[in-house]
């Protein structure tokens, strides 16, 4: 029988063996697992590579191919782009012709409806000008009753005449002592055909006082010569200043008139209107009313001028 010791030995023989069995194995296993694994290396990078390769053909046929169908579609558009704008081009002229026509007529419609409600109330007007007929007529029929008065013969009154007497005969007495020495004395009839022409003279001498013709009313809105208006061609019509202390356009020109310089003014600048016949209608109105009287005359620049020059005068 084996002792314990050598039991022991033999069994750690065994296992070294064992050890370098198991070793060698493991030494075997690896080596072929590394090259089954260098093998896998190389086909996953020719893979990938191929793959690659096709990838990049693949986008780029892709790509080429969108290029194309791109290029067609863009010119299949563009054509269907010039149709559709050509289509709409004539339905917009067909579109504003129709509403132009359309709202012509809607206009023309309306037009006439105005034209044929449209009523003008001229009664007013037509009062304001019978006034004034009436107010020429009035004025005419004036002056032609001052021309009948005018016409009219005053019979002159006669002085009175003193009548002559006639001559008084008294009866002769004659005394006896005086009827040869003392003569009667005789008296001288004078008769009426010489007196006549005295009378006469007086008569002439009595004359009818003159009667005085009333003054002829014109109206003063007919009137248009007031005065030779003034040049106001290169006139540049500014703001003027007005306080109460002046003379200005609200003036009367029976105010102006009183004073000799704003009267020098207004004859300088409105030449011929204090001669005018009809002055004497006007002369309490203010030169703002006769603007309103006769604008035709009364003009702005001519209010600008009376305004700036009557203004340096103080009342």
């Amino acid at each position: 029988m084996l002792s314990r010791v050598e039991k022991y030995k033999k069994t750690q023989s065994l296992k070294k063996v064992m050890i370098i069995v198991v070793a060698l194995l493991l030494s075997i296993t690896l080596g072929s697992g590394v090259k089954t694994a260098l093998a896998d290396v190389d086909v996953q990078q020719l893979m990938a590579k191929w793959f690659s390769k096709k990838q990049d053909e693949s986008i780029k046929e892709i790509d080429q191919a969108i290029n194309t169908e791109r290029k067609a579609l863009m010119g299949q558009l563009k054509g269907q782009l010039n149709a559709e704008m050509q289509l709409a081009e004539k339905q917009l002229a067909e579109f504003t012709a129709t509403q132009k026509q359309t709202r012509i007529t809607a206009l023309q419609e309306y037009a006439n409806n105005i034209k044929a409600g449209m009523t003008i109330d001229s009664s007013e007007q037509q009062a304001a000008v019978m006034k004034n007929i009436d107010i020429i007529l009035e004025n005419a029929k004036a002056q032609l009753d001052g021309q009948a008065a005018q016409l009219k013969l005053v019979p002159v009154p006669m002085p009175a005449t003193t009548p002559v007497p006639s001559q008084i005969v008294l009866p002769e007495t004659t005394p006896a002592d005086e009827v040869q020495s003392t003569p009667a004395p005789k008296t001288e009839v004078i008769p009426e055909t010489e007196k006549a022409p005295e009378n006469e003279v007086k008569a002439s001498s009595v004359q009818e006082e003159p009667v005085a013709a009333p003054p002829i009313e014109v109206d003063i809105y007919s009137v248009t010569d007031w005065f030779v208006m003034p040049n106001t061609s290169n006139l540049q019509i500014e703001e003027v200043a007005i306080t109460d202390d002046v003379f200005s356009i609200n003036t009367s020109f029976s105010d102006i008139l009183m004073d000799s310089k704003a009267r020098g003014i207004l004859n300088s600048i409105l030449p011929g209107l204090e001669k005018h016949p009809q002055f004497h209608q006007i002369q309490y109105k203010t030169i703002d009313e006769m603007s309103r009287v006769a604008p035709g005359q009364f003009t702005e620049a001519v209010l600008y001028l009376l305004n700036k020059s009557l203004s340096a005068v103080k009342k």
